[in-house]
């Protein structure tokens, strides 16, 4: 018996707890960007931090903070917004499309819900590797300035997680629904191999 027989009225468990992870990420992402936006303060305010902050990028990314982003900080910040707040309604949205239904979507629900996941999580990467670059993170390749700090930084852990996700959209996601559909097949199958090897009155 196969893993896929033994949870027929479910996700496998690994399948359930990188879904779970991925609403984790998407609720954080919806409510880190509905925040921003009920506040009302993040774009007349983002240029003021990107100074603060900025003095501890590095120096080729400070030239792009200050050249680039500053004197469009309003404009980025809208931008930043909804891109929170979309990657987060997606990523909730996609998992719990695939909790419910799972092996019963189509082909084509399946390639949407994998280019989706796959779209959000590049564009919450993108916001962390910025995050990271701009608060002077070192992605966990060096030691914490303080023995008191915490050793690996919040944005450098959702990046691995990300990661994560994305690779289990690719590769588990359609591995997962290709045996759940050869499982579904194979029954009514073997069922009407046993009506035709018994002998006719």
């Amino acid at each position: 018996m196969s893993r896929f027989d033994e949870h027929r009225h479910g996700a496998v468990p690994p399948i359930v707890a990188l879904l779970v992870v991925q609403l984790c990420l998407g609720y954080e992402w919806f409510v880190s960007g509905l925040t921003k936006i009920v506040h009302g303060d993040f774009p007349g305010g983002l240029s003021t931090e990107l100074g603060d902050v900025g003095k501890h990028a590095p120096g080729w990314y400070r030239g792009i903070l200050t050249n680039a982003i500053e004197p469009h900080a309003q404009v980025v910040a809208y931008g930043i917004e909804i891109a929170e707040l979309l990657a987060g309604l997606v990523l909730i949205g996609a998992a719990i499309v695939w909790l419910i239904r799972g092996s019963r979507l189509s082909d084509r629900a399946r390639s949407a819900i994998q280019f989706a996941i796959g779209a959000a999580i590049l564009v919450a990467l993108v916001l962390l590797v910025n995050f990271e670059l701009a608060h002077g993170g070192g992605f966990g390749l060096r030691l914490a300035a303080d023995s008191f700090d915490e050793g690996i930084d919040l944005d450098t852990l959702m990046i691995g997680l990300h990661l994560a996700v994305l690779g289990f959209a690719v590769t588990a996601l359609p591995a997962a629904a290709t045996s759940a559909d050869g499982r579904s097949l194979s029954r009514p199958l073997h069922r009407a191999r046993r009506r035709s090897s018994v002998p006719a009155a």
